[in-house]
Order: C-alpha cells, then structure tokens, then sequence
C-alpha cells in the first residue's frame, strides 16, 4: 500500500498505480469523504445543465414517439433487438 504525505496547504499526491487504476486525469474532479475512518476520494462528472436538459428533452420525445426498444424478457431478445436498434439509430457495428 502506498504511502503519501501532507505538504503544504494539506495537498497531498496521488500516487500513480492507484491514479491509472480509477482512471484520474489532471483537472478530474473529485468528492472527498469522510467515510469509516478513512479519507475517500470519488471520482465526479460535472454536466452542462444545458446540455444535459437538451439530452433529457430528446430522450423523451423519442420515448412519446415511441422510438425505444424493450423491455427485454431475456439477453438473448435483447441481442436479436439489437439489428433493428442499429438500423433505426444508424448504429456502428460492434
């Protein structure tokens, strides 16, 4: 287990086996946690509410027009589903 120290104005450097591990970016934003003891650092995303309203707004007017798929019974209906979605989505091929 790595160890870290305190340095100046409390920052300390997160070392790199556990950066590349969660996939931490210089810039990330990160939730810091006071949870069992233990100082924990989460991962965060930070949305354009915009953006995000926008996506939102799409997702139901496709919902209202009925262009979604499913509910699934089973994996096997979702993939025999998932020609279709492509076709409809104009979807690569996986």
């Amino acid at each position: 287990m790595p160890l870290v120290k305190v340095k100046n104005k409390f920052q300390v450097t997160i070392p790199t086996e556990i950066r590349e591990k969660a996939h931490i970016k210089e810039g990330d934003i990160l939730e810091v946690v006071f949870q069992d003891k233990a100082i924990v650092f989460k991962p965060k995303v930070v949305l354009d509410r915009e953006s995000a309203e926008a996506s939102i707004a799409d997702g139901l007017k496709d919902y209202q027009e009925g262009r979604v798929f499913g509910p699934f019974d089973s994996v096997k209906e979702f993939k025999d589903a998932l020609p279709k979605a492509r076709n409809f989505y104009l979807l690569p091929k996986l």
